[in-house]
């Protein structure tokens, strides 16, 4: 789980005359990465086999079907699977069958399509034809006489006057422009034209018709005609989807793993009687996958005596973490010796989601919303998405549980009536009488502020910690001890020393040192007055570490920093390596960027608190109708959490992926793996090994 599946490299040799018969136990076995081979003096890629491209026909052709179909493969259950046998026996029966039921169908709807298309056209020439108020018949075929008629941007009676004062014009708005008939002498019609042209003159043709108004109506009622041709070809095809959708995917499965197979030759070294094929196997695997192929005869398989690290990477996760690799396999792929984030990323991500939103009501709403729209996505990214969209909302009512809240606090600083600030606040007291009638934890109230970003610090320099010695890891594995120490092990002390000045900012704003208020988030009874300030153990015996004790060690820690700094960037960088050092101040504010899991959290509290408190009374100033007053203020608040959840969803969700890819994965993830990609497929459709 920690680092990606071991992988070995293998090699495949056989008789050429032996492909075919490889091709298809490979594809079924699902368990080679093929890698792109490399053409030599005695090997040349090969060719696919002959019915490579009969397959690419019929499977294009049947992908056109169900792509009209709207068939979503990922959103249909098969109640029966097929075995490849039963389908390969009606094969070519079903595909002709298709292209009669289907493929012809669907040319009639193309025909109908361009005839409604052709009819649209006309009735675009006929309406402003029609404005005119010219019979068609006049607006063409005469000897002496030519008519223009088309569209102009502006009158063009001056210019023409110009030219000659024995024309007729007719000039009619339409759409922001004219429509116009010019009548002139044939001996003056090129001169009109470039007249005409200038003002941007368009074309009409006058079709052969005797009325606008009756072909109006025949090209409508042509065009009803149509519609319910359409209607009826479209109900037919529907009946055909519902009686063989499963059957069609099943055949475009099949078809798509025969060409898979038919085009294996292409990822194959080939000479005039051998094959050679290389790869990559789980190791778990090899020895399976070595008995089954060579079982086929004539064959050797062999591991290849090399440490390969460009492997193609195989996560191998949990149901939980394996919902997350959506998440950090956006960022990157871990390469294949490199330690996979996704793991860390499931917990923390689901935490940090809670600790902000930390709202029973607004986790239960995406806990349930979550569960729904798993029901209508049912794609694997998308599964995988709401999956975790589930746990944010477990996690965020476990965290608003003890926050105390629901739809927004019910206990706020300056309010004591629970009822008061929230419209169930009396039921949600009533929960917590077995802690004095308070949350278990109020982030709201002064000191929860406090020791919530006291706790959210120490997350952040937790986290980043973490990274670098994460990081110091992987440079150890892949550039030894020294190089690790000098890259991450020296970046580890200085963020601890910022650690340690944080710490002492910690405590003189008085965490250490100034006890919860009573009823606060402890059972315990509240302490006496006057109570001293709680001691931090020390490393001696009576020691209370004080502030300046923090940065003392802070001081200790930076120099020793400087120092390994130095020697690690001077011999790179020169003089200028010096400046690097302000690099650390980058770590100090990623440290502090953390707070961000109060702050976010905070706003949406204050604005549920805000809806829920101010909304009915403001509601109750401005409706004087006393039964109207709880409708409308119902409805305003419902709207407003509505955006409020919008909000708590969006913001949380990113600033969780940030702290992760910029505050934590940029000190050990590099990422720039290839995803493990066997040859063959998961089939959904076709029963696996049935013949």
């Amino acid at each position: 789980m920690l680092k990606p599946e071991r992988m070995v490299k293998v090699s495949v040799v056989g008789p050429r005359d032996r492909l075919e018969i490889v091709s298809d136990t490979l594809h079924r076995l699902n368990v080679l990465h093929i890698e792109e081979p490399t053409e030599s003096d005695a090997f040349k890629i090969g060719e696919p086999f002959e019915k490579a491209s009969k397959i690419s026909r019929n499977l294009l052709q049947l992908r056109s079907y169900i792509s009209y179909l709207k068939l979503d493969p990922s959103k249909i259950l098969p109640h029966k699977k097929y075995k490849s046998k039963e389908i390969e026996e009606q094969l070519s029966k079903k595909l002709q069958e298709y292209n009669e039921e289907i493929g012809k169908r669907l040319e009639q709807i193309k025909a109908l399509e361009e005839e409604t298309k052709a009819l649209d056209e006309e009735l675009k020439i006929i309406e402003p034809l029609k404005v005119l108020n010219v019979p068609p018949a006049l607006l063409k075929g005469y000897k002496t006489i030519k008519c223009f008629v088309g569209f102009v941007k502006s009158d063009p009676r001056e210019e023409i006057s110009k030219i000659t004062d024995l024309f007729d014009i007719i000039l009619v708005n339409y759409e922001k422009e004219f429509v116009v008939a010019v009548f002139i002498k044939s001996e003056f019609a090129d001169e009109v034209l470039k007249i005409l042209q200038t003002l941007g003159f368009r074309e009409i043709t006058v079709p052969d018709i005797s009325d606008y108004e009756s072909r109006i109506k025949e090209i409508e009622a042509k065009k009803i005609e149509i519609s319910e041709k359409r209607k009826k070809i479209e109900e037919e095809i529907e009946e055909l989807k519902l009686k063989e959708s499963e059957l069609l995917l099943a055949i475009e499965e099949f078809l798509s793993s025969e060409l898979d197979k038919a085009e294996l030759p292409l990822k194959a070294l080939v000479s005039k009687y051998t094959f050679v094929i290389v790869g990559y196997v789980p190791a778990k695997k090899f020895e399976e996958f070595k008995n089954k192929l060579e079982s086929t005869g004539k064959l050797v398989v062999e591991k290849l005596d090399e440490e390969d690290d460009s492997a193609p990477t195989l996560l191998n996760n949990p149901p939980f973490v394996k919902d997350f690799e959506v998440l950090s396999t956006t960022y990157a792929v871990p390469k294949y010796k490199e330690l996979d984030p996704t793991w860390i990323m499931s917990i923390f991500f689901t935490i940090f989601f809670g600790m902000m939103l930390g709202d029973m009501g607004y986790g239960l709403l995406v806990l349930v919303m979550s569960l729904y729209l798993k029901k209508i996505f049912k794609t694997e990214g998308w599964q995988r998405l709401l999956n975790i969209g589930v746990y944010c909302g477990i996690s965020s009512i476990v965290f608003g549980f003890i926050y105390g809240e629901f739809f927004g606090p019910f206990l706020v600083p300056g309010h004591e009536d629970a009822g008061e600030v929230h419209w169930a606040g009396e039921f949600l007291s009533s929960l917590y009488a077995f802690n004095h009638y308070h949350p278990i934890f109020d982030r709201v109230e002064e000191f929860g502020v406090k020791a919530l970003l006291f706790v959210v610090l120490l997350l952040g320099m937790f986290k980043i910690l973490w990274g670098f010695l994460l990081g110091f890891y992987n440079v150890y594995a892949e550039h030894g001890l020294k190089e690790a120490i000098f890259e991450k092990g020296s970046w580890f002390i200085g963020v601890l020393g910022l650690a340690f000045i944080i710490l002492g900012f910690s405590y003189n704003l008085g965490i250490f040192s100034s006890p919860p208020p009573h009823g606060f988030g402890y059972i315990l009874p509240a302490p006496p007055e006057n109570a001293p300030p709680l001691p931090i153990p020390g490393l001696v015996e009576g020691w209370e570490l004080g502030a300046n004790d923090f940065y003392k060690i802070a001081v200790v820690l930076l120099v020793v920093w400087f120092v390994m700094f130095l020697k690690a960037e001077i011999p790179k960088m020169g003089v200028f390596g010096v400046f690097m050092v302000v690099e650390l101040m980058t770590w100090f504010g990623q440290i502090i960027s953390y707070a961000r899991l109060l702050a976010i959290g905070l706003s949406s509290v204050y604005i549920a608190f805000v809806i829920n408190y101010v909304v009915p009374k403001i509601v109750e100033v401005m409706i004087p109708v006393e039964m109207l007053v709880t409708v409308v203020a119902v409805i305003i608040m419902v709207l407003a959490h509505a955006v409020n959840l919008l909000l708590g969803i969006l913001d949380p969700g990113l600033q969780s992926l940030r702290l992760h890819y910029v505050e934590f994965f940029t000190k050990f993830f590099e990422g720039g793996g290839r995803k493990y990609a066997p040859f063959g497929r998961v089939k959904k459709f076709i029963e696996e090994g049935g013949e």
